[in-house]
């Protein structure tokens, strides 16, 4: 188990030697060979790419073992992405049959963060992606989430931050994204609906980027846990997996008189402070 886990990868060349590759990533020559004198590894060191995934010394040299195949592949998972996106796109990928990833990810939705991982298709499981999603999503989050969060505080958060990361825009800055938390936060504080389309067609299984307009017209009314345009409070759990500039955003979240925002077809946000003033901005900036 690595507590200090790490996530990077080292080239060793061909001719190097344990003591090389170490010097590598310790600066203490006379650590690095005083630990070999007394735990040299009993098998030999190959040229190729290593995952180094803690600091502890054992752990480093045990990787050693096994160079990442050459046949490893990177695969992005965007953020904002839901399980059923993850599924669909391994499912492409040919690395699982369709469900297999939703079906076994969903306890764990907000906890895949999103970003690039060398996947070894000849030694693949879910349960060694979903594990590393989790220890990244860990170390992404640690100095951001307060240790005095209980469980229900950090899937709170998480919930919210899984809506603030898809009512977001690319094109919004962090002050901006703050404010849209905050705006959230006070509907949810006031009783009102959060409102939010994105929250719509997850129960029904979709994909974010099945998720068209005529879905969420389809579904706009469908009751259920999730949907936030017929219930109060937040979905029973997180639609996606949210990146850490949102989740701070969200924990950061910033007052405004607003109730309203709306993106135009150039990214750029509108807010307003009464449905008519969202009205006349969505008469201006959407036609």
């Amino acid at each position: 188990m690595c507590v200090d886990f790490v996530d990077w990868y080292l080239e060793i060349e061909k001719g190097e030697t344990f003591r090389t590759a170490l010097r590598k990533i310790y600066d203490n020559e006379l650590f690095i060979k005083l630990y070999l004198k007394n735990n040299l590894p009993n098998f030999e060191l190959q040229a190729g790419k290593y995952e180094i995934a803690c600091w502890d010394i054992s752990q480093i040299l045990e990787s050693f073992r096994t160079p990442l195949n050459d046949t490893d592949i990177a695969l992005t998972f965007l953020e904002g992405w839901n399980i059923f996106d993850i599924d669909q796109y391994l499912a492409w990928e040919w690395f699982i049959n369709s469900w297999d990833f939703s079906n076994y990810a969903k306890d764990y939705e907000w906890f895949l963060y999103p970003d690039t991982y060398a996947i070894n298709p000849n030694n693949f499981s879910i349960e060694w992606l979903v594990e590393k999603m989790r220890n990244n999503f860990n170390k992404k989050t640690a100095d951001i989430i307060p240790s005095s969060y209980s469980e229900k505080q950090i899937h709170e958060l998480l919930t919210l931050a899984s809506i603030v990361q898809k009512e977001a825009n690319k094109a919004d800055n962090p002050e901006e994204i703050a404010i849209i938390a905050g705006i959230l936060k006070k509907r949810l504080d006031e009783g009102w609906m959060i409102g939010a389309d994105a929250t719509v067609c997850y129960a029904h299984s979709v994909s974010t980027q099945d998720c068209s307009p005529t879905k969420v017209l389809e579904y706009l009314y469908d009751e259920n846990p999730y949907n936030t345009r017929v219930i109060a409070g937040l979905p029973a759990r997180p639609i996606a997996n949210p990146e850490d500039v949102i989740i701070k955003a969200t924990i950061n979240s910033e007052t405004s008189p607003y109730y309203y925002y709306l993106h135009d077809n150039s990214g750029q946000i509108h807010y307003g402070r009464t449905n008519a003033e969202h009205i006349r901005n969505k008469n201006t900036y959407l036609r």
